[in-house]
């Protein structure tokens, strides 16, 4: 049993084991390679289901957004490496659905790593950490005298209910309700997560000084904003993308189905 790498304390648990119907095992990393990829993609009213969109096909406002939200809002320890021999993959570091975020911006062309550069971690006005209670990540960055950009990304009904106005098909400012918000889970969270993808949600919002509002989606402050009060400062918000994230299984599960256990 040591050769084929199986610990068994007592060797009474074989016994026992014979008569389990069920075993119970982690997903990720487990039944899984812990190698994620963007693979489906929501953005402008349009679903990518096999060809993702291209740099330029997407429209200005849309592709800096999109980029820059991903390069900026995810841990700067995050990065995805070149292959070390030619013809093997890209070399994740950090947290892998990051890594899926990043990779797809290096798919598209353009290199994260030149964002970070024109905002360095120790510049970065505040950061929200991703946690169990707020399921997301904002990151506050400050893009002009006293006006504020926030981008968040986490689990996308989460972001989906916290806006107000979407990005339409030219990259418009267009209102978002929970109508829409539940048009958006029944025909596209839903197919992606039944393709067995993980769904990111990917938004943002500018905090302006009040009476220099340009947009309707830019939310206007009298003195100074309270940080801390995190209600306010992640509703409101504007939706840009949803991402569909897979984490392939590994090879060795279709030998787990074939001898007999199936969950």
């Amino acid at each position: 049993m040591m050769k084929d790498n199986n610990l068994v304390r007592h060797l009474d648990a074989c016994e026992t084991m014979g008569n389990a119907t069920a075993i119970c095992s982690d997903k990720t990393g487990t039944l899984t390679t812990n190698r994620m990829t963007c693979v489906q993609q929501y953005i402008n009213g349009s679903f990518y289901k096999t060809q993702p969109p291209t740099y330029a096909g997407l429209d200005r406002r849309t592709r800096e957004l999109l980029i820059n939200g991903i390069a900026i809002n995810s841990g700067y320890n995050s990065q995805v490496l070149p292959p070390p021999k030619s013809g093997e993959q890209r070399q994740q570091v950090g947290n892998k659905t990051e890594c899926a975020l990043l990779g797809f911006i290096l798919d598209m062309g353009k290199s994260y790593e030149e964002i970070r550069a024109r905002y360095p971690e120790e510049t970065l006005f505040k950061v929200y950490t991703f946690n169990s209670s707020r399921k997301s990540m904002m990151t506050v960055i400050q893009l002009e005298s006293g006006v504020y950009r926030i981008y968040a990304k986490g689990a996308s009904e989460i972001i989906l209910s916290r806006c107000s106005f979407i990005l339409g098909e030219e990259g418009e400012i267009k209102p978002f309700a929970a109508a829409q918000a539940a048009e958006l889970t029944k025909e596209v969270i839903e197919p992606m997560a039944s393709d067995g993808l993980r769904t990111i949600g990917l938004a943002y919002k500018d905090m302006v000084p009040m009476g220099f509002k340009k947009e309707d989606n830019q939310v206007e402050y009298i003195g100074e904003i309270d940080w801390e009060d995190e209600e306010t400062i992640r509703n409101g918000m504007t939706a840009i993308a949803i991402m569909g994230i897979q984490d392939p299984v590994r090879p060795e599960v279709s030998t787990r189905k074939f001898v007999g256990i199936s969950r």
